[in-house]
């Protein structure tokens, strides 16, 4: 199971700022990935899953040489708008860390707009 520490900390941030945390938030996911393939079937299941404004690209940042032999080159950046109550943020780091997981890559967290 993952730490709820950095989920707890955003939601703080998000509270602190004014958010209602009962209203739909714009919310953008950031998963990275060794290839370009692994990167686009999880934005599949994602899109399948309800998700919008898929992207997949290499990595911003990175020579060819680290895209070639560094550990997770390819982003996936999936967005949606949701309530971000602390169980449907759980719910959601869940089910993103085993999409990553599923597809070899790494989940790197959410933000979201301050909906109040």
């Amino acid at each position: 199971m993952p730490s709820r520490e950095n989920d707890r900390e955003l939601l703080g941030v998000l509270a602190s700022h004014g958010a209602d945390l009962s209203k739909p938030a714009h919310t953008v996911h950031y998963l990275y990935f060794k290839s370009g393939q692994q990167a686009t079937a999880a934005a599949g299941e994602l899109r399948a899953a309800g998700y919008q404004n898929l992207r997949v690209h290499p990595a911003p940042g990175q020579s060819w040489l680290k895209r070639l032999f560094g550990r997770c080159t390819y982003s996936c950046i999936a967005e949606i708008h949701a309530v971000p109550s602390e169980s449907q943020v759980f719910a959601t780091t869940d089910r993103m860390e085993a999409i990553a997981a599923k597809h070899g890559g790494e989940y790197d967290g959410w933000e979201a707009s301050v909906e109040s």
